[in-house]
């Protein structure tokens, strides 16, 4: 045996401590605890610490460095009495960050979006957030601020609304869509929201809706479309097959009735 071998240290689970048979490459389950095994940089890690790097990865161009986030979450935890989660030591910082660099157009914008994307993270809306740093961008554009114009959702803030329509809060959904910079993402959550509100349609017999919903959406992607092609050079999301023919299928019922 080499003596890489002969002094290299055992790969232990960052979770229980347990000596594992290889090094995981990549996210898998401990054998022995059954929780999740993260690998950042290398190195074997915690879901939490993996979720601590994976933001200071993204305040990093903040100013934010490991010392600052453990401070600050030594603080928080003293000031509470027991240790303070990830979340909330986050939303220290970043309400710290807020004052210190109210001077700083641009890096108030990315922590308005970054609040949002944590926002989302615990299942609530981050509209609120997003108009902030919607305001701003148009400040630093010498536009006209307008808190009733669209705003950009980002993955984060994507997957928060798919929850919603998941749920089958629809109406919420699509209020927060509408507010929103019309890519191509947006447009396909529209599309997907229509696509549930035609089939409940159909299955209370409700052909006329059926029509509304389907064609309203393609009414909206079609207003949207050379936007999409300018933003991405993508076609806004079109309705499955599936749609297609339950929209004819609506059309036909509709036109025999009035036969």
């Amino acid at each position: 045996m080499g003596t890489m071998g002969l002094f290299q240290k055992k790969p232990r689970c960052p979770n229980c401590n347990s000596v594992l048979q290889a090094k995981p490459g990549r996210k898998q389950e401990c054998p022995y605890c059954k929780k999740y095994i993260f690998v950042r940089d290398g190195e074997l890690v915690t879901k939490e610490q993996a979720t601590i790097l994976n933001w200071l990865n993204t305040l990093e161009c903040l100013g934010i460095t490991r010392k600052d986030f453990d401070e600050q979450r030594g603080k928080l935890s003293k000031k509470l009495g027991i240790q303070a989660s990830v979340n909330d030591t986050l939303w220290r910082i970043f309400n710290n960050l807020i004052i210190s660099i109210e001077c700083d157009k641009v890096a108030m914008e990315q922590v308005y979006r970054e609040m949002a994307k944590l926002v989302s993270s615990e299942g609530k809306d981050p509209t609120p957030y997003l108009v902030e740093a919607e305001k701003i961008r148009k400040q630093r554009s010498d536009e006209l601020v307008q808190t009733d114009k669209q705003v950009f959702l980002g993955h984060d803030e994507l997957k928060y609304i798919r929850n919603l329509r998941k749920e089958g809060k629809l109406d919420k959904a699509e209020e927060l869509l509408i507010k929103a910079e019309p890519s191509p993402a947006v447009l396909d959550e529209l599309r997907k929201i229509a696509s549930k509100r035609a089939k409940v349609a159909k299955n209370n017999s409700d052909w006329e809706a059926v029509v509304q919903f389907l064609e309203s959406y393609t009414t909206y992607a079609n207003r949207w479309r050379e936007h999409c092609k300018n933003m991405v050079s993508q076609e806004p999301p079109a309705h499955t097959e599936s749609d297609i023919k339950l929209l004819q299928e609506a059309k036909n019922r509709l036109a025999g009735r009035m036969t």
